[in-house]
């Protein structure tokens, strides 16, 4: 392989890990990648290097250098990130709340024991959003106790409405919240969390 090859090699890499990021930053990086590989291919043939060991110091300094690659990229700025996150943490709570809407759908296909309506799975989707939202919270920072107290209320509030028998599930749902507030509450409590 030539070390022209690997270069480009090693600039699809770049790209890779810069992408998502402001235009600005990104090509700032990719030019600074570029210059050091043409200055370095430069130097070494100037140094009488063949082109095969050139390509394999190439290769060896990208595989040596992908830790602080990633480093790099996480140490940008957040407001120079892309909102790849938000819409992965959004993905993951919409399949949730489409698995959990999928058991009691199947049941009411399989027995005549269960038996919901509308209503029913609408305020189910709602509370499990929820609950979904709050587990993002508690994985993607430290959460606050107000949070929690609000996320432990309304899982109250679900299981008082279901001890009435308004809407089967609903103490499970409350319980799922009960616990996710209580999560966040003591996740910010905990010190080193």
């Amino acid at each position: 392989m030539t070390p022209e090859r690997m270069a480009a090699l090693v600039l699809r890499w770049v790209r890779f890990y810069t992408r998502g990021l402001d235009g600005a930053v990104a090509e700032r990086r990719r030019d600074e990648i570029a210059v050091d590989l043409h200055d370095h291919i430069g130097y070494a043939r100037g140094d009488g290097e063949a082109d095969a060991r050139i390509a394999r110091e190439i290769a060896a300094r990208m595989l040596r250098g992908v830790a602080a690659d990633v480093a790099w990229r996480r140490r940008q700025p957040k407001e120079e990130r892309s909102m790849r996150p938000f819409r992965r943490s959004a993905v993951r709570v919409a399949v949730g709340v489409a698995l959990i809407l999928s058991l009691p759908l199947v049941a009411m296909r399989l027995t005549s024991a269960v038996a919901w309506s509308v209503g029913d799975f609408v305020l189910a989707g709602v509370l499990s959003t929820i609950i979904g939202a709050a587990l993002e919270l508690a994985v993607k920072k430290a959460g606050s106790v107000a949070l929690g107290v609000g996320v432990g209320a309304l899982g109250i509030a679900a299981g008082v409405i279901g001890r009435c028998g308004d809407a089967p599930g609903l103490i499970v749902f409350g319980l799922l919240l009960v616990g996710s507030g209580g999560a966040l509450a003591l996740r910010r409590a905990l010190p080193g969390r």
